[in-house]
């Protein structure tokens, strides 16, 4: 008698639908767990992913909170193992150092937009207080991004007379100070607004510009500019 035909998983025809759909329109249309679901697909094999891509959005809420978690917290979802928690962590790795490279090949910050979306990906998973520094020519132009050490704003004493340094050194015509506050508000505090006066100031005497101190949150940002701060003088 000839072998009975295997019956294939249910799922793996959902897969096939879900990949069709992205190679038609990309991610439009997609709800976060069925982005996930697919993600999953190239990582977890032989099981339906469906049931682990909707648990990762009850723990986390969205795609851009599951990028942003510790590995180790994306691994207290069930079925979740060391190998799908390094994939997710690799992923937003990609994801931060594309928008950085672009950032390079003389892209313009045209618009806040563009920026908080750069300075999303490169402070949005951090766990500490990060300050981040941009210096930017007279073509506003990216010439040099860097990090200024984790800890906190408050620790931050040496930064004005580090920041001028490293603008003069890069010939920058204008500097935009970023920040995040983890797991809090966006608000600034006293301590933040001191900062931005520092920095400004110590500018100044070099006749170099502070345009923006954008604070990264998870709620959100703040923009000193887009409030004000600016128009003080």
């Amino acid at each position: 008698m000839p072998e009975k035909e295997k019956i294939k998983p249910s799922y793996l025809g959902h897969w096939n639908r879900l990949r069709q759909r992205f190679k038609q329109a990309g991610f439009e249309g997609f709800h976060d767990y069925e982005m996930i679901e697919l993600l999953l697909t190239y990582v977890i094999h032989g099981k339906d992913t469906k049931p682990y891509a909707k648990a990762l959005i009850e723990k986390f809420g969205s795609l851009s909170n599951i990028l942003d978690a510790r590995p180790e917290e994306i691994q207290e979802v069930t079925g979740i193992g060391p190998e799908s928690a390094l994939f997710f962590k690799t992923l937003r790795e990609t994801v931060s150092k594309y928008l950085k490279d672009k950032a390079f090949e003389g892209k313009f910050f045209l618009n806040i937009s563009d920026l908080v979306d750069y300075l999303k990906s490169q402070l949005g998973g951090k766990q500490n207080e990060v300050v981040h520094v941009l210096y930017l020519n007279s073509k506003n132009e990216l010439l040099h991004a860097e990090n200024l050490g984790e800890g906190t704003v408050s620790e931050a004493i040496a930064f004005p007379r580090r920041i001028v340094e490293e603008a003069l050194r890069r010939n920058a015509t204008s500097v935009i100070l970023a920040h995040n506050h983890p797991g809090g508000l966006a608000t600034p505090s006293d301590t933040d607004t001191s900062l931005t006066s520092a920095v400004k100031k110590a500018l100044k005497t070099v006749e170099i510009t502070l345009q923006e101190h954008i604070i990264i949150s998870g709620d959100g940002y703040y923009s000193y500019r887009t409030n004000g701060f600016f128009d003080e003088g």
